[in-house]
């Protein structure tokens, strides 16, 4: 499936406006046209997420002006990334974006290699990222890093986390480990099961009960939840069963914290996540639902959306066979998304700004900077 569209916005950031253009589903066949920019996407179509990021994709394409792109687009979901990416080089792409999860990036990045052309894929997994591949993500390692330091900075060293049973969970717990590690002392780690059944609410219960009770006795006065409002609502009922009160304890997050339900949680109120740019990320999602319908559930829309405009970017001042190198992708002055000022590091890896945001009833608030969510 190829789209071709000529934008109709102005600078390299979104338009707040509304589009020329109504996006709803596949562009218009009267909108194809044969661009000067040829981006291969390698996407799981039959997923939230590959549709989410296709939609943001799709929104770039008409906020770039004067950058004439013709994607050519491919459902992983049914043919599988390795044929996907050769469909879309057989057509001629210059550059891939996506795949999502790591497992596809990596075979992706495999084909592409072959034939000399880079790829900017969504994946959290470092270790797909270099020789040819990039990561236009947040780590959350990084956003860890970010808020563990800054509770440190404000006094709160004694540490505790409370992470799902999960690769994700996993990931997030030796991340939280490392980081109290260096900026204070780890007290208490425990684990739950997440909830799909009868029987995993009656262990997540207890997995959670056991972790009030070590974090209590422990003194733990800075609690890391990493998942969103839906979870943390839930968890933070057992911790009030269990008799936790979490006095003089603050509450820590991750980006999923950027949800206007994590402000209705009265125990979160004052809480810390770092993330690029909540409010930058709120405009860009409520300018998403204006065309899409929706709000995206991901940040992978805006990382898509400022992907497409580094390819816009880079398309329209470069000829064809230079213009991807490793050198223009990676270069010193970077480039503004719309969550920020961001730039590629040598390993293959954005690195944005991070803003440490708290919670309160009316909003998010920034109340510290942290550096960059990259290497």
């Amino acid at each position: 499936m190829a789209i071709g569209l000529t934008s109709c916005a102005t600078g390299s950031g979104f338009n707040t406006g509304s589009p020329n253009q109504t996006l709803v589903g596949d562009v218009p066949n009267r909108l194809i046209q044969d661009g000067a920019i040829r981006v291969g996407v390698v996407l799981p179509l039959d997923t939230k997420y590959g549709k989410i990021v296709k939609n943001a994709l799709e929104l770039a394409v008409i906020d770039n002006k004067g950058a004439k792109i013709l994607m050519i687009i491919e459902n992983s979901s049914s043919i599988g990334p390795r044929a996907a990416a050769r469909k879309v080089i057989a057509k001629g792409a210059e550059v891939i974006l996506g795949p999502i999860t790591g497992s596809a990036v990596r075979v992706v990045g495999v084909e592409a290699n072959i034939v000399g052309i880079p790829v900017i894929a969504f994946s959290q997994d470092r270790t797909v990222a270099g020789n040819g591949v990039y990561l236009q993500t947040f780590l959350r390692e990084k956003e860890i890093d970010a808020v563990v330091a800054y509770a440190a900075s404000r006094g709160f060293t004694r540490f505790a986390s409370l992470t799902p049973k999960s690769g994700f969970g996993s990931v997030i717990a030796a991340a939280f480990r490392s980081a109290a590690g260096r900026h204070g002392t780890l007290v208490a780690a425990g684990t739950y099961t997440r909830l799909r059944t009868d029987a995993s609410k009656t262990q997540f219960i207890a997995d959670v009960k056991g972790f009030a009770a070590q974090a209590k006795s422990a003194n733990a006065n800075a609690l890391l939840l990493p998942e969103g409002p839906n979870v943390n609502k839930n968890i933070i009922k057992v911790l009030e069963s269990a008799g936790y009160t979490a006095s003089g304890v603050k509450f820590l997050g991750t980006s999923l914290w950027n949800k206007s339900t994590t402000r209705s949680i009265a125990k979160l109120s004052g809480g810390w996540f770092a993330n690029a740019d909540a409010n930058r990320l709120n405009r860009f999602n409520s300018r998403y639902a204006s065309l899409f319908g929706n709000t995206p559930t991901t940040e992978r829309a805006a990382l898509a959306y400022d992907a497409l405009s580094l390819v816009a970017t880079l398309g329209r001042n470069g000829t064809i066979g230079n213009r991807f190198t490793q050198q223009a992708i990676t270069r010193a002055g970077g480039y503004g998304g719309v969550l920020g000022h961001y730039n590629y590091s040598a390993g293959g890896i954005s690195n944005y700004a991070l803003n440490v945001m708290q919670v309160g009833s009316g909003g998010f608030s920034t109340v510290g900077t942290a550096g960059v969510a990259g290497n």
